[in-house]
Parts: C-alpha cells; structure tokens; sequence
C-alpha cells in the first residue's frame, strides 16, 4: 500500500474507476458462477449415469459370478 495520500480528488476520474471495477468484478463473478454450474451440471450427470447402471441389463450379475 502506497503511502501517498491525495489531498485534491478528481471525482470523475474516482467514480469512473469505481464503476470499471464493478464491471470487471460483475463480470469476473458471473465467470465464477458459470464455471461452478458447470461443475455441478457434470456431477450430476454421473450420478444419472451411475443410477442407471441400476436399470441396465448389461450390469446384471452372470450365473459364474
């Protein structure tokens, strides 16, 4: 952190620095969002596939086993 204190502010530079960082925050979160959505979109397919497997003749038990 810098040690330099601004005594004299341009206020519209400020707030145009204030509402950049909202929108790369926005949208940095909205990334976020869609990246974990995914993640459970993908978990939740496996566990449809593995459910299935229940239903499935092909994972049924042979007589050998």
């Amino acid at each position: 952190m810098s040690l330099y204190k601004t005594e004299n502010i341009d206020t519209k530079k400020a707030l145009d620095h204030i509402a950049e960082a909202r929108k790369r925050y926005q949208a940095e979160r909205v990334k976020e969002q869609e990246k974990i959505q995914k993640y459970y979109e993908g978990l939740q397919k496996g566990l449809d596939i593995a459910e299935d497997m229940f239903y499935c003749k092909n994972y049924e038990k042979s007589e050998d086993t």
